[in-house]
C-alpha cells in the first residue's frame, strides 16, 4: 500500500494543542494521518488545519476588472478557487447577494446564477464551495431571490440578514457613510445617501422580511446570521429571530451581548491583519479576541488574510497561535456542522502546507479530506510516495 510522507514541517494541530516542531507526517493511501513524529527533520514550513471561511464577498470586484468588462461567474470562480486553495482555505462560503443595487454593481438575478454555477462546478474545484446567502431586508424582492437560491443549489450553508439604512449603517454617521461608499462604489455622495435613506414605508416592511428569512432558514435547517449590528438591541433582535451567528458586530457592546447569548461572533481576518476596520471607529478584531468575544475570523474580501490573521494576533499578543488557528478552522467548521478541523492521527488530512515569512505567506499545498487538491514544487519539503 502506498503512503505519503511530508518531511520538514512544524505542525500546528489545532484544538489549542501546542505546535509539533521538526515533524514528519505520514499519510496512508486514503490520506489518513497514520503517524506524526517530532524532532526528525528541520522544519522550514508549517502544516496547519485547512481554513473554513464563512464569508467571502469579493465577486463584484472580481467580475469587473475594468468598467466596461463583466466576466461570467464560471470564469471568476474557477480562478478564485485556486487563489483560495493557495491561501489555505479548504471550505469557502461565497456570498450570493440577494438585492438589486446597480450603484453597488449588484443585480439581484445574479444570486441565483451564482448558486447554479457553484452547484455545477463544485465537484471539480479544489476547495469545498458553499453559498452564503446574504439577504438585504430593505429590498422588496430579496426573499424571493433567497427562495430561488435555495431552489438552485443544495450547497447553501449560511443565510445572513442585513439592513442597509442610515439607522443600521456600519458607519457611525451619514457623512462617514457617504464618504466611504462614494469611493467604494464609484458614485457620488448624493447617490450613496439615496441608497441608505430608506423611506419609512419600505423600512417598516423589513420586520416581515426578517420573519420570512428566519422561517426559510429554519425550514431548510440552515444556519442563520445577523449582520453589522451596532447595539445590544440589534443583537437581541437577530437572536429572537433564530440567528445564532453575529457577523461583524460594530461595537464591543454588541459583541459582548452576542457572546452572552451564546452566539458565534464572526469578525474579519483583514481587520486582524491590518489592525483596523475599513469603517473608522468600529470594533477591532484584536480587541474582540483579547476580550474573549470573537469566535471566528472570515476572509471577508481578502482570501490571503485568513491564514495570516492568526499569526498577526499572535504577534500582537492578543492570542497564542496554537489557539488562534482555531478561529479560522475548528470554530467555523463547528458552525457549519463539519468534522473537527484538526490535524491528528486517525483522521483524513485537511490542511495547508505554508511557508510563513514576516510579510507574506506562500501556500505550497492543500489537502482536503485526505486528497491533495493543490500543490506546487518547493525545495523546503518533500512529499514522497513510497511502498510499504
Amino acid at each position: 500500500m502506498a503512503q505519503t510522507v511530508i518531511e520538514g514541517v512544524t505542525v500546528l494541530p489545532g484544538g489549542g494543542r501546542p505546535a509539533i516542531p521538526d515533524a514528519v507526517v505520514t499519510l496512508d493511501a486514503d490520506g489518513r494521518v497514520t503517524d506524526i513524529v517530532e524532532g526528525v527533520a528541520p522544519a522550514d514550513v508549517l502544516l496547519v488545519p485547512g481554513g473554513v471561511d464563512l464569508h467571502l464577498d469579493n465577486l463584484v470586484e472580481r467580475r469587473r476588472p475594468r468598467a466596461t468588462v463583466s466576466l461570467d461567474y464560471e470564469a471568476v470562480i474557477s480562478v478564485l478557487d485556486v487563489e483560495c486553495a493557495a491561501a489555505g482555505i479548504a471550505t469557502v462560503c461565497v456570498a450570493a447577494r440577494c438585492e438589486e443595487s446597480p450603484r453597488k454593481g449588484i443585480a439581484i438575478a445574479d444570486a441565483t446564477v451564482l448558486a447554479a454555477v457553484i452547484e455545477k462546478l463544485a465537484p471539480f474545484l479544489c476547495c469545498d464551495w458553499r453559498i452564503h446567502a446574504r439577504v438585504e431586508l430593505t429590498d422588496e424582492n430579496s426573499v424571493d431571490a433567497l427562495r430561488a437560491v435555495l431552489a438552485s443549489s443544495s450547497r447553501v450553508a449560511l443565510i445572513s440578514m442585513i439592513e442597509t439604512s442610515v439607522e443600521r449603517s456600519r458607519f457611525s454617521s451619514l457623512a462617514a457613510t457617504r464618504a466611504f461608499y462614494s469611493q467604494d462604489w464609484g458614485v457620488t455622495e448624493a447617490e450613496v445617501e439615496e441608497v441608505f435613506t430608506v423611506d419609512p414605508v419600505r423600512l417598516s416592511r423589513t420586520a416581515d422580511r426578517r420573519e420570512e428569512v428566519a422561517a426559510l432558514a429554519l425550514a431548510h435547517d440552515i444556519v442563520l446570521a445577523t449582520h453589522d449590528d451596532r447595539t445590544t438591541e440589534h443583537i437581541e433582535q437577530g437572536f429572537d429571530h433564530g440567528a445564532r451567528v453575529a457577523e461583524f458586530p460594530l461595537t464591543m457592546e454588541a459583541a459582548r451581548r452576542a457572546d452572552e447569548l451564546g452566539m458565534t461572533v464572526v469578525l474579519g481576518a483583514p481587520n486582524a491583519v491590518r489592525g483596523r476596520s475599513t469603517s473608522a471607529g468600529n470594533l477591532l478584531a484584536a480587541d474582540a479576541v483579547a476580550a474573549g468575544v470573537c469566535d471566528v475570523l472570515c476572509s471577508d474580501y481578502l482570501p490571503s488574510a485568513l491564514q495570516s490573521a492568526p499569526h498577526a494576533l499572535a504577534r500582537d499578543g492578543s492570542m497564542q497561535l496554537s489557539s488562534a488557528i482555531d478561529l479560522i478552522s475548528s470554530n467555523p467548521a463547528a458552525v457549519l456542522g463539519l468534522p473537527k478541523a484538526t490535524i491528528e492521527v486517525g483522521t483524513r488530512l485537511t490542511a495547508s502546507l505554508r511557508r510563513v515569512e514576516p510579510a507574506t505567506h506562500v501556500g505550497i499545498a492543500l489537502w482536503r479530506d485526505g486528497r491533495l487538491v493543490f500543490g506546487r514544487e518547493s525545495r523546503p519539503f518533500r512529499i514522497m510516495p513510497a511502498a510499504v
